[in-house]
Formats: C-alpha cells, sequence, structure tokens
C-alpha cells in the first residue's frame, strides 16, 4: 500500500519524510495526495467534454494521431473493398470519417455510450455527407444488432471497462464477426507495480506537461490510471482476446504504457 502522501512512487517513504528531503529530490515528479473519492464516470467524463475532445486528445494521449493511423493502415491493408466495419467506442467519429474517406467501398456501424459524443459525431458525419456509408449508436456492443462485420477496431475503450464485464464486452464483439474478421484492440496496458509500468506514467506526465497548463487535472488523471483504471497485463490481454474466439494475438504498437494488438476472429 503505497503512503496517501504519493500516489505514483512506490519508493515515496510518505509526506513526513519527503518534507524532511525526499521531496526536494524528486522535484517536478513527487505528487503529493489528490482526493480521488468520488467514483470515476467515463460516461461523463467523455460528455463533459465531447465539445473540446478532438482539440484536446492529442495533448493528453501519446502518440494519439500516431496510433490512429497505424489502426486504419492495418485494416485497410487486410480487409476488402466493400468491408463492413465496426467501430468500438466511436468518440467524436474521427475514425469513422477517415475510414469512410479513405475507403470509399467501406461501411461503418460505431457506437459509443457518451451521447454528447455521439451527438457531435452525428453532425460531423452529416456535414461531411457520409450519412448514408457511416451510422452511430447511443449505446453499448449490446445494442449493435447488426452483425456479420468484415472487421473491428476497440481503441482506448476496454480500459476502462470494469474487470468483471470484460469478457462479455470481447465475447459480444466477437459474436458480431465474421470467421477470419479482423480484430484491432488498444489500451493503456501494464502490470501496476512494475517499475516500467511507473516510469511511463513519469514519461506520460511530462509529455502532458509539455502541452498543458492544468497540472492539477493531469496529476488527477495519471493518479487515476494507478490507482482505478481497471487495466489488464499484456498476458491477460492476451489470454482473454484468446478466450473470445481470437486467434493469432500479436502486437501492432506499442508507446508507452498503450499497447495495441491485432488479431483474427476463428472459424
Amino acid at each position: 500500500m503505497y503512503p496517501e502522501s504519493c500516489i505514483l512512487h512506490p519508493a515515496c517513504p510518505g509526506e513526513a519524510s519527503c518534507e524532511a528531503g525526499y521531496l526536494a529530490s524528486h522535484t517536478p515528479h513527487h505528487i503529493k495526495y489528490i482526493d480521488m473519492s468520488e467514483p470515476y464516470d467515463p460516461v461523463r467524463r467523455f460528455n463533459d467534454r465531447a465539445k473540446v475532445y478532438d482539440s484536446e486528445v492529442g495533448t493528453i494521449i501519446p502518440g494519439y494521431t500516431a496510433l490512429h493511423e497505424a489502426a486504419h493502415h492495418v485494416l485497410k491493408s487486410s480487409l476488402p473493398e466493400n468491408a463492413y466495419l465496426l467501430i468500438c467506442g466511436a468518440g467524436t467519429g474521427n475514425d469513422a470519417m477517415t475510414f469512410a474517406r479513405e475507403n470509399p467501398g467501406w461501411k461503418i456501424t460505431g457506437f459509443d455510450i457518451a451521447g454528447e459524443m455521439v451527438k457531435t459525431a452525428r453532425a460531423k458525419i452529416k456535414a461531411a455527407g457520409l450519412e448514408s456509408r457511416i451510422e452511430i449508436i447511443h449505446g453499448g456492443i449490446e445494442d449493435v444488432l447488426q452483425e456479420s462485420f468484415d472487421g473491428a477496431a476497440s481503441i482506448l475503450v476496454t480500459h476502462f471497462i470494469p474487470y468483471g464485464k470484460k469478457a462479455a464486452y470481447l465475447n459480444d464483439i466477437s459474436l458480431r464477426l465474421k470467421p477470419g474478421a479482423k480484430y484491432l484492440t488498444a489500451d493503456i496496458t501494464g502490470a501496476r507495480d512494475s517499475g516500467e509500468f511507473n516510469e511511463h506514467l513519469l514519461a506520460w506526465e511530462s509529455f502532458q506537461l509539455s502541452f498543458r497548463e492544468d497540472k492539477e487535472e493531469i496529476l488527477k488523471t495519471i493518479g487515476r490510471v494507478r490507482e482505478d483504471l481497471p487495466i489488464l497485463t499484456e498476458d491477460e490481454t492476451i489470454l482473454m482476446l484468446e478466450d473470445s474466439d481470437f486467434k493469432n494475438v500479436r502486437l501492432f504498437w506499442k508507446y508507452l504504457m498503450i499497447n495495441g494488438y491485432v488479431a483474427e476472429k476463428r472459424g
């Protein structure tokens, strides 16, 4: 159990020792206690930030644009020209619109549980004239009635899903895919108590501070990842995918604590 005075650093001996000298030796990375007693609600979080999400996300998630570009090209190089694609956690519609523009034969169904994100996505899709090829559903995977998708992408979604619901989420995606369909997933991944994971979190803090001045919000975000976010280790991720009827699971992306995997639906 880490002392309350430091939510990131396992080596920190506590507030009293920090005031005696430990704090000075660890500036700027020492993080004093921040009250996070209120449960994290991703739906409220994304609803609140729907209007600024597109302008902010690149300053929060390291490698965000490159990750989505990599995911697009992995799918583009392997799916048919008339592919039917499922986007899980469609957000403000950026992936759906990029995929549709770059692949004129594709049709796309996406879903998102945050209503304000869905409103933003639908407005952008309508303005771009892509309504006939992109459908965005307000709801979860259980609200997607379509099936026989050629591929699916779930980028920065599964790490928000509670541990006890992750298997059902993956199985529900798998059930909607054709045999041999491509599946991409990317999430914060790692062992919380490992030196590597903590090193990545410190680098993530540095990345965000190079763009943003709201340090308290940055520290809250990192603290939630460190303490609360239901993340999986690399081995747990692969095992859960295999248990959900996916095969040939391999890494296609790695940037700090974010891992991206690609696999195929068995059959």
